[in-house]
């Protein structure tokens, strides 16, 4: 399966999740995962699955300092 991470054509196994993606991309670290849509935006969740030739990015948490 090939999905497209922060402009990245990036390929993982046939039901990956979230997880599965920070692992294989250690540098997203503990970002936020959106996913575009037809809908438009959408956050995931660690546990749901990416879809073949989802278009998904990272968002760093916003931390106050």
């Amino acid at each position: 399966m090939r999905a497209i991470v922060n402009g990245k054509l990036v390929d993982l196994p046939t039901g990956a999740t979230v997880e599965d993606l920070r692992a294989k991309l250690p540098e997203i670290g503990q970002d936020d995962v959106m996913e575009e849509g037809f809908s438009g935006t959408r956050p995931l969740k660690d546990t749901e699955a990416l879809k073949e030739g989802s278009k998904v990015w990272t968002v760093p948490k916003i931390v106050k300092g």
